[in-house]
């Protein structure tokens, strides 16, 4: 690995990761600027909730592709363990923060699977069971999201601390490590309203949020 892939990897992997897959979703099939609904935020729940399964199916495949695709092509093109991982954060980070519509982005939940099963596809596929698992019984995407992304950098350390186990993976849990600050950090409303009580269940519409000092000014 030298500095001019990396740069070109960080890059690249951004930009893809910063498409607003929510936002253009939600302008194309309904007219609307998904950030006003909700809890604001462009990723796959939030449509779900304001717009029901048809575009959230469509968010989710979108925004886990952004993270699957270009830390795979990295690693086909590159054969770096390094470079993936690269490739993973920045991905996760133009999702977060895309730079296309503001910095106002998603939480990084469906990319970061994405990146975990180009690391990984046995684990990305575990922890889709275990996903679906906390959604059927308990209801709350919120508690999904902050369970088994956490739960994937976990396997990734435990992967790494095998004896005989792959020498690279170690470079693999730095992507998870990144993933479950990246998710935690981003729900910190979600938790406060856990412990409220308040936090809407799948099923509860997300409403309209109220106006912004944008929406006041127009």
């Amino acid at each position: 690995m030298n500095l001019s892939e990396l740069v070109v990897v960080v890059v690249a992997s951004y930009l893809i990761g910063a498409i607003p897959i929510g936002y253009i979703v939600a302008r194309v099939w309904r007219g609307i600027d998904i950030r006003d609904y909700g809890s604001g935020v462009i990723g796959a729940t939030n449509v779900l909730r304001t717009m029901g399964r048809g575009p959230f199916i469509a968010v989710l495949i979108g925004d886990a592709l952004k993270g699957y695709v270009p830390t795979l092509a990295t690693w086909y093109i590159f054969g770096t363990h390094d470079l993936q991982v690269a490739a993973g954060i920045s991905a996760v980070l133009g999702h977060t923060f895309p730079v296309y519509i503001g910095f106002r982005g998603g939480r990084g939940v469906a990319t970061s699977f994405g990146v975990y099963a180009a690391l990984a596809m046995p684990l990305a596929i575990g922890l889709v069971a275990v996903g679906l698992f906390i959604v059927l019984a308990l209801r709350y995407m919120s508690v999904m999201s902050m369970v088994t992304v956490p739960l994937g950098a976990l396997v990734l350390v435990f992967l790494a601390i095998l004896p005989g186990g792959d020498v690279y993976t170690w470079s693999k849990t730095i992507f998870g490590a990144f993933a479950t600050a990246i998710v935690l950090l981003t729900h910190v409303p979600n938790i406060r309203r856990l412990i409220q009580g308040t936090e809407p269940k799948i099923g509860e519409g997300g409403g309209t949020r109220p106006p912004t000092v944008r929406q006041r000014a127009t």
